[in-house]
Formats: C-alpha cells, sequence, structure tokens
C-alpha cells in the first residue's frame, strides 16, 4: 500500500523524535517542532509516540491512499477533507481506498503532525526518519515533500480497523484575532550575565511580537532592545531546543528543531520543555511574554504533563487488533 503526494504544501516534511547524540559531529536533532501534537496523533492511529509523522507548515498537504488506512491530524484547528467530507482535527479518522484527502488551514496554529496508521516506510539515518533538509538527509530523500511523492506504508494491515471512535481533546491555542498576550515560562540562560540589570528587566516585562522570519531553524522576535554589559558575542557554545540567543540588534531569537548546533550569541533563556510546543503554535504577528521559572518548577510541570499523558493514553486503549506499547 503506497501513500501518493498530489498537493505537499509549503515546508512539509518527514519528522520523528528526531536524530538525537550527533550534535557534536554538527548535525541537528531536527525532529517533531510540536512533540505533544505528534504523540496525540500517533497515539489516536495506535502508533508509537515515537513514529515519524508528516509534519506541514500552515497549508497542508493532499494526499491519496492505494487502500484504506487510519489518520490523524494534530496540532492547529485544521480540517480534514474526505472528498467532501469534512472531519476535525484531534480525532482518528478511517480513509476509505482511493479516497484524496485535503488538510484545511484553520485559524489558529502553525504547524499540523499527520499520523498514518502503521508508519511510513522511511528508512532511518543515524537512528532518525527525520528530514534535515540543510544537510539532505533522513526524510525522504532528504528534502520536503514534493508532489508526485511516493511512500510506502510499513504496516498496511493496520487500516482494516476502523478507530474513528478515537478523539482527544482540543488544546487551548491562542487565537491570533483575540490578541491575546501568550505566556511562556523560561529558566536563567547560561550567559545572563552579559546582560545589564536593565536589560534583563527589559526581557522579561515587554512584549515581543513574533516575526515573519520564523521557521523551524528558529523564531526571531520583534520588540525592545535587551541591553548587555558589552555587547551579544561569545565564543561559540551549544544550543538547546528553547534557547533564547539575543542578535547584534538587541532583539531575542528563540531557537527550534532545525537550530544550529552552536552559536556565537548570548543566551539570556531558555524556554522549558512544557512550553516550547505551546510557543511552536504561534503565528506571526502573535504576542508572547516571557516570565521567570526555575528547574524545579520545570520539571514538576513536566512530571505532570507526562503523567497526564499516559493516563489518557491508557483510557484510549480500546479494543485494538495489536497492543501498542512506547519502547
Amino acid at each position: 500500500m503506497a501513500m501518493h503526494v498530489i498537493f505537499p504544501g509549503p515546508r512539509t516534511t518527514i519528522q520523528d523524535k528526531g536524530r538525537l547524540g550527533y550534535q557534536n559531529s554538527g548535525f541537528a536533532p531536527s525532529g517533531f517542532i510540536d512533540r505533544v501534537a505528534s504523540r496525540m496523533a500517533n497515539c489516536l492511529v495506535n502508533n508509537l509516540d515515537s513514529e515519524a509523522v508528516i509534519e506541514f507548515c500552515l497549508a497542508g498537504p493532499i494526499l491519496r491512499f492505494d487502500e484504506e488506512v487510519n489518520i490523524a491530524v494534530c496540532g492547529g484547528d485544521f480540517t480534514i477533507d474526505v472528498e467532501g467530507k469534512k472531519y476535525p482535527a484531534n480525532k482518528a479518522v478511517h480513509v476509505p481506498a482511493g479516497k484524496m484527502i485535503t488538510i484545511i488551514t484553520g485559524n489558529v496554529g502553525t504547524f499540523g503532525s499527520i499520523a498514518i496508521g502503521g508508519g511510513l516506510d522511511i528508512p532511518e539515518v543515524m537512528g532518525s526518519r527525520s528530514t534535515n533538509v540543510r544537510c539532505g538527509i533522513g526524510g525522504f530523500h532528504g528534502r520536503a515533500l514534493q508532489a508526485g511523492d511516493t511512500i510506502e506504508l510499513r504496516h498496511p494491515g493496520f487500516g482494516k480497523q476502523n478507530l474513528s471512535w478515537r478523539w482527544v481533546p482540543e488544546r487551548h491555542l491562542v487565537s491570533p484575532e483575540d490578541k491575546e498576550t501568550t505566556h511562556i515560562r523560561v529558566l536563567p540562560g547560561p550567559q545572563e550575565d552579559m546582560f545589564t540589570e536593565k536589560g534583563i528587566e527589559t526581557f522579561y516585562s515587554s512584549k515581543y511580537t513574533i516575526s515573519n522570519q520564523s521557521d523551524r531553524m528558529g523564531f526571531r522576535l520583534k520588540g525592545p532592545e535587551v541591553e548587555t554589559v558589552n555587547g551579544p558575542d561569545i565564543l561559540s557554545d551549544g544550543i538547546v531546543n528553547g534557547s533564547v540567543q539575543i542578535s547584534g540588534t538587541g532583539e531575542p531569537i528563540v531557537m527550534m528543531a532545525d537550530r544550529q548546533t552552536t552559536g556565537g550569541y548570548a543566551k539570556i533563556a531558555s524556554i522549558i520543555n512544557v512550553d516550547i510546543p505551546l510557543f511552536a503554535q504561534l503565528r506571526p504577528g502573535q504576542k508572547v511574554l516571557f516570565t521567570r521559572c526555575t528547574i524545579q518548577e520545570s520539571q514538576r510541570l513536566m512530571r505532570e504533563a507526562n503523567k497526564a499523558w499516559k493516563e489518557h493514553r491508557r483510557n484510549l486503549r480500546g479494543p485494538l487488533f495489536l497492543p501498542r506499547e512506547e519502547e
């Protein structure tokens, strides 16, 4: 059984948990930009949380499947159109053989994750199926999807059981129309001492706007200049997902899934893991306010989120044809 790409949408790639353990060799981890959306979608179609998904930005793809299949889309408030029949995000959809699906953009959220029951037959490169476009490795031939691409499924038989009764609660994402400011919690960065007291106060008290110059590599923010002691330049050192650099203009840049492995701008903060998926779903023009958090609080929030997710996943088990346990 194969999936055919009729229209890819811009910047649509294959992503999974990421290419871990190779940053010291210059390879960015890549992987899910919204870990919550991807695991929700995978769970709905009975995949492992770490299974590769099709990730798109705003405009989703048009796909056709040779045989019946279960799919799910999570992230923003996207709609699945199966040749005229429309289904919301955050639920499993059983697609009959030969049918074409179109992902319709909603008003909230930026990135969407499409999970295909049974998984995509994509080879692993350095332990991951994630696409690293800059290096040309992983995913489908190391690039974004294109019209005419055909991808086989690893377990096509998984589509024979209709899972359309499965759903997950809708996430609360801030709509651009609400003009609401999103509060994002951060830990103090490793070079916080390079900023003046005034600069630190500016960073935590100012509202910053997501710029159009934002993608999987990083989100540029517009707002008041963050004052430094002697400039933001440092000897390049490691960057993690969610690192907040202050550029030469004094404005923040938040590094994301396709970030470079090292950088030469001082890092004033790092977004906590629980809030990275929320931040990733902000659209250009939306505003964010950073709030200081402690390591202990960050760890507590992550434990609570993981506990809540495991409980929800147990409740979703149902009468599945094959038990699936996370590796």
